[in-house]
């Protein structure tokens, strides 16, 4: 095991499992044509799009419309191609940085209204709004307003000086120093084909709330202090979560390495899992996921399933005190 601090180990033997058992399973080729990595604009309005979107992604736990089954980041993906789409001020940094952060607030709400109600369920929104106009003040600052010009500065790079993990680290949005919304913007970017890395040794997994859930109760991070293992099983808040993240963040790293896959596509299978089959109540035990169809079922060549893909290896599966574990609660806007 590889200790991160007294009381928080990454489980190498039990990530390598897990890789072996992730190996098996195929990647859909349509997910990465959905309509949020194809829809038809210009590279730099799609740049911006993922840009602007990825930077006001966190603690989306209320975000939904359910007529759709939009949820969380589903949901942000479809407001922001009908953002983009309109020609709206919101996808213009001069217009944005030319409003007030209220106009701000209320324009993004305005998009995120679900057909049954006439309340926007985009919640801390002068959170976001502050976050999304020192996006725009800095990218016209810096960049011309061009996210293109920044990925031009990068030459391609994730770490290094000039790398876009530095150049990205400027925007409050984006300074997270795990770089949750940094790796995630760098996935979306590459997946849209506007974006190449050169040095993928120097790329970090995407790490939320989700992920890490999947990570502590597949026993994938071990939580040996007791009182630290009582208040994720009570779901109690923390004053930090940094140095269980970063145990996370390790133990995808190693489970990316056993299934010969990339670590950023470690998003599509960890993030799917957390929100549907490794919920509020795990696959495991209530015999359904939580999202119907399965969120996984959109990544992997799949079918609704009564068994988890990691059954058999999964700790939480056959052990209550692994199954109770929940992630670390944070007020956040890292992820």
């Amino acid at each position: 095991m590889s200790n991160v601090r007294p009381g928080v180990e990454v489980n190498n033997e039990q990530c390598k499992a897990l890789g072996r058992k992730l190996a098996h399973y195929h990647f859909r080729d349509e997910f990465y044509m959905r309509p949020f990595l194809t829809v038809d604009l210009l590279p730099e309005e799609k740049a911006r799009m993922y840009f602007f979107s990825v930077g006001i992604c966190h603690q989306t736990w209320n975000l939904a419309n359910r007529p759709a089954n939009f949820f969380g980041w589903d949901y942000l993906e479809d407001g922001f191609i009908r953002i983009f789409k309109s020609d709206s001020w919101l996808a213009d940094p001069l217009g944005i940085v030319n409003s007030s952060d209220e106009a701000i607030a209320e324009g993004l709400a305005s998009f995120f209204i679900p057909p049954e109600s006439r309340i926007s369920t985009l919640d801390r929104l002068e959170e976001r709004a502050t976050l999304y106009k020192d996006m725009a003040v800095k990218l016209l600052e810096n960049y011309q307003g061009s996210v293109l010009n920044l990925l031009q500065t990068t030459e391609g790079r994730a770490g290094g000086e000039n790398g876009i993990y530095k150049c990205l680290a400027i925007f409050e949005a984006y300074s997270d120093p795990l770089f949750k919304k940094a790796s995630f913007l760098i996935k979306l970017l590459s997946d849209a084909g506007l974006f190449s890395i050169k040095d993928p040794e120097n790329l970090v997994p995407v790490m939320d709330y989700h992920m890490q859930r999947v990570l502590l109760r597949t026993g994938a991070v071990e939580i040996h202090d007791l009182e630290l293992h009582e208040a994720l099983a009570m779901r109690k808040e923390l004053p930090d979560d940094g140095l269980i993240r970063e145990a996370c963040i390790q133990a995808s790293v190693a489970i990316a390495a056993s299934a010969g896959r990339g670590v950023l596509q470690m998003n599509d299978v960890l993030y799917m899992m957390g929100r549907s089959c490794c919920f509020e109540e795990p696959l495991c035990i209530s015999g359904r996921c939580a999202k119907r169809p399965c969120s996984l079922t959109r990544t992997l060549h799949i079918k609704q399933h009564q068994n988890c893909i990691f059954n058999s290896i999964c700790k939480g599966e056959r052990f209550s005190s692994y199954r109770e574990l929940w992630n670390p609660v944070v007020k956040t806007h890292y992820y």
